[in-house]
């Protein structure tokens, strides 16, 4: 495989786009800090809010979806149901199975945060469709 070097405009390009969502991400972490959550807690509620089913995400759903590993899932579930952010229950067809859902202050908490995250994605998606240009070689 060979690979083509990135030319310098390229190099100036990917150290924006880093830096940008680097910056969000620290804007993201201070936003979940003023309604009293991690940016970990954060990015369960929406784990669990914006899984594609119905029935709720598991916790190896939600490691997966968190790029950690179950047992930190778990661990970082845990500490939401006992903040009353989250409920863990059986599910309906296979009770061995645990899923996962959003007590009505994990919503609350969710829904303010994704409502400042939807604007402040908005404000920054001209400045970062400039940043990637074209990025092809």
């Amino acid at each position: 495989m060979t690979t083509k070097a990135a030319s310098d405009p390229q190099y100036g390009r990917l150290l924006g786009v880093r830096t940008r969502l680097r910056e969000f991400e620290r804007w993201s972490a201070a936003q979940a800090s003023t309604l009293g959550l991690t940016a970990s807690q954060h990015q369960l509620l929406l784990a669990v809010r914006g899984h594609p089913n119905a029935e709720g995400p598991t916790i190896g759903q939600v490691a997966d979806y968190l790029l950690i590993r179950p047992d930190s899932a778990a661990e970082l579930v845990d500490c939401a149901e006992q903040l009353g952010l989250v409920r863990r229950r059986r599910d309906d067809d296979d009770h061995r199975v645990v899923r996962l859902d959003l007590s009505a202050e994990g919503q609350r908490k969710l829904a303010a945060l994704s409502a400042a995250h939807l604007e402040e994605l908005a404000r920054l998606t001209p400045m970062l469709k400039e940043l990637l240009g074209d990025l092809t070689y």
